[in-house]
């Protein structure tokens, strides 16, 4: 992943942390010199950091490894400064499911949080004999476990795209249309958005690009649940296009210059002795003019390994499919022959018509 730091792999599961992260190490380290803070405390503050992290990134394999009890796969996990992302492939459609993966995260921070109280009971740890509370070696356990309590309570908040916002849908779900599910979460979700930054404007402006990020957020699914609604019952076969530009791929990459700037395709079909053996977009286009010029031979940087999708494969799954492994062109094929493309803009026109034609 560009601008991140490989960290190692785990369950077929890659883990990468952000370059913004180390802006908030810098941040920590900066505001701490100011107000004159020892550098050993500095120091402890950087080592709970690290430690709190290391949370969050179980918390998110929480939800890896319930998804993939189902089935599901996980791209990568990436550490960001307002927590962790990890990207599954798809969510589940089975609303239980989506429930055990939603909350999987949160418990795993509440099982952290026992684990830890009881080591602390065990030690006999006593905060009436602090008498200041800062992180050092002393209290580093104590604060570990308030910050994973309050993670899992936080991450609980009904509010996409919140674990809290999932539970909250799925328990929905159960009884009502995902669309009809996902709406309403979404709106509690945009409400309680609101809230935050109006919060944050007198009190906290970290809560203002948090409600931001939510707001955002629930609006995405919304939109994306909505849309994928519009799919159901159809097949690859009724959004294939059958009318597409074609380029020879011994042909030099003037060509695919003139149909690129004569045209409103942005994908092209690649052939050999007339028959379909690849793709070539308008990205892939500017890269090898980039790299080779406009003599350069379109066989060099065309894709000859096209995505294939059935002409009968439902519509919204192949949608879901070309998304979850950033595919935005697929050949048709029907018997093994090749019959036509789609592409994710001709979906999107697609469900655009078929929302228009539904009002």
């Amino acid at each position: 992943m560009k601008l991140s730091l490989y960290l190692g792999t785990y369950k077929r599961v890659k883990v990468f942390i952000h370059w913004t992260f180390s802006i908030l190490l810098l941040w920590i380290v900066i505001s701490n010199l100011r107000a004159n803070t020892p550098i050993e405390d500095i120091l402890w503050t950087i080592l709970f950091v690290f430690a709190l992290f290391f949370c969050v990134i179980l918390h998110e394999f929480g939800h890896v490894l319930a998804a993939q009890k189902y089935g599901i796969n996980t791209k990568d996990i990436t550490l960001l400064p307002i927590g962790g992302l990890a990207r599954l492939e798809k969510l589940p459609e089975d609303p239980k499911q989506e429930l055990w993966v939603a909350i999987a995260g949160p418990l795993v921070n509440i099982g952290i949080f026992f684990v830890l109280s009881v080591i602390l009971t065990i030690t006999g740890y006593n905060l009436e004999n602090l008498d200041t509370l800062q992180i050092n070696g002393n209290t580093m356990l104590l604060y570990l476990a308030s910050a994973n309590l309050i993670l899992a309570l936080f991450n609980m908040l009904p509010a996409f795209p919140m674990d809290g916002g999932r539970v909250l849908r799925a328990l929905l779900a159960i009884k009502l249309p995902r669309t009809k599910a996902t709406q309403i979460a979404g709106s509690i979700g945009q409400l309680m958005a609101v809230a935050f930054v109006f919060y944050g404007l007198f009190y906290n402006p970290i809560l203002i690009l948090i409600g931001i990020f939510i707001f955002l957020g629930a609006a995405a699914e919304v939109s994306h649940t909505q849309q994928a609604s519009f799919l159901k019952n159809y097949k690859v076969k009724d959004a294939m296009m059958l009318k597409f530009q074609i380029l020879a791929f011994d042909a030099p990459l003037s060509k695919a210059t003139e149909k690129l700037l004569d045209s409103q395709a942005t994908h092209f079909v690649v052939v050999k002795d007339d028959v379909a053996v690849g793709t070539l977009s308008k990205d892939q286009i500017i890269k090898g003019l980039k790299e080779g010029g406009e003599q350069i031979k379109i066989e060099a940087v065309a894709d000859f390994n096209p995505y294939k999708i059935e002409t009968e494969e439902e519509l919204e799954q192949a949608w879901k499919n070309m998304m979850a492994k950033q595919r935005k062109v697929a050949f048709v094929i029907e018997n093994g022959h090749f019959l036509g493309i789609v592409d994710q803009e001709n979906i999107s026109e697609f469900i655009l018509i078929k929302s228009a034609l539904s009002k």
